[in-house]
């Protein structure tokens, strides 16, 4: 089955665009306004997300083996990496309280606040997203998205194998419903549920656009001209647009599917290139592990200032009333900006061993348990698929 190396390619730019957004350095290129808004970019997730489960499962969960399969193959898609990450950030709260025991203490409390014990078991089962009463972003803040996709996936799966003569009809009727929701401020379901339903259920749609439009592939004029157009069209209501924006990306981003998905245009063929696909390979490592790199620079510049007395942290005003975000800070623009190129590439080379670790073997995890081969030799794996 074909892979859409473009369209990897550009959900790989847009996870390194999320680790700018989420990492706070006071004179740096996080400050623009375009990467402030950077985790509308997950709207991109889902939609993609959408798109190709549609193309690969749709007329395939038909039987109890294909649904069981299908579950499978998704649960060990993301849970080894998520599971590992939690374990991390519970593990340094563990740190943190035997160093509160000799009179250290970080900034917050262990196992306080996002942090607190009742939030694991919520993540641990992905639900951390779905019910109000949990914190969404509590310990690794990006998995929500994961929460929300997850449970997203089965919603898909299970209308495909009960509902298969109305699945098409019931995708889009969610997609409206959902937009619709937002639109409105429905507030009995949590927003970023509502924002992640509109967009993958969107993504499904477009997919059916791209395969009644295939025999019309535009030529390399009209498409780097669409292409153009379509990223112009992100780049100034991420940066111009009146907040909130969600709305009209997250049409925008299934727009971007569709003509990305045509791999015709002078972009496509930069997104080509070898360094995008590869960087496309790792976005869901890069994704699950950037606030951990971040969240460790950001104790040892804290640990570094109380012993050596000098100031690389800031505290600001956030952008909701009473909070107080924490900026690092070198004191000078050019060093804030080498920093954050470090924290990219620090990113990148762990996400590197991250995937090759856990998510990959995640995956041929996941085919042998489908096909009950658990117990043979997995050295000559074909390449794991990953959508």
């Amino acid at each position: 089955m074909k892979r859409f190396l473009v369209l990897d390619s550009f959900r790989g730019l847009c996870a390194l665009a999320l680790i700018v957004h989420h990492t706070h350095i006071e004179r740096s290129i996080t400050e623009l306004t375009f990467f402030r808004n950077a985790s509308q970019f997950v709207g991109y997730f889902f939609a993609l997300s959408g798109f190709l489960i549609y193309r690969r499962y749709i007329g395939n969960i038909a039987t109890p083996r294909q649904l069981r399969a299908f579950v499978v193959t998704r649960a060990c898609r993301v849970m080894p990496l998520h599971i590992a990450v939690l374990l991390f950030f519970i593990a340094f709260e563990c740190l943190k309280l035997v160093l509160e025991r000799y009179g250290l203490s970080l900034s917050y409390p262990a196992f306080s606040g996002d942090r607190a014990p009742s939030e694991i078991l919520p993540n641990l089962l992905l639900i951390q997203a779905w019910w109000p009463t949990f914190n969404a972003l509590s310990f690794n803040y990006p998995a929500w998205f994961i929460s929300v996709e997850f449970y997203l996936w089965m919603i898909f799966a299970l209308i495909l194998f009960c509902l298969p003569g109305l699945a098409r009809k019931l995708f889009s009727l969610l997609c409206v419903l959902a937009f619709i929701a937002l639109y409105k401020d429905f507030n009995l379901i949590p927003r970023n549920v509502l924002w992640g339903a509109s967009c993958f259920f969107a993504g499904t749609i477009t997919y059916r656009l791209y395969a009644r439009l295939y025999d019309a592939m535009p030529g390399p004029w009209l498409a780097s001209v669409l292409e153009i157009g379509v990223l112009a069209a992100i780049y100034w209501l991420m940066t111009e647009g009146e907040q909130p924006i969600t709305l009209e990306l997250g049409l925008l981003f299934c727009a971007a599917v569709l003509i990305f998905a045509f791999e015709a245009g002078v972009i496509s063929r930069l997104l080509s290139l070898r360094w995008f696909p590869a960087l496309g390979r790792l976005w869901l490592s890069i994704y699950l592990t950037h606030a951990a790199v971040i969240f460790v620079l950001a104790t040892g510049l804290t640990v570094a200032a109380r012993f050596t007395g000098i100031s690389l942290l800031v505290d600001r005003p956030g952008e909701t009333t009473g909070t107080v975000v924490r900026y690092l800070s070198t004191g000078d623009a050019l060093n804030d900006n080498l920093l954050m190129a470090f924290v990219v590439i620090a990113v990148v080379v762990i996400s590197m061993l991250v995937h090759y670790w856990l998510e990959v073997p995640g995956i041929r995890f996941g085919r042998h348990w489908k096909q009950g081969t658990l117990l043979l030799r997995r050295k000559d794996d074909p390449q794991p698929e990953r959508v």
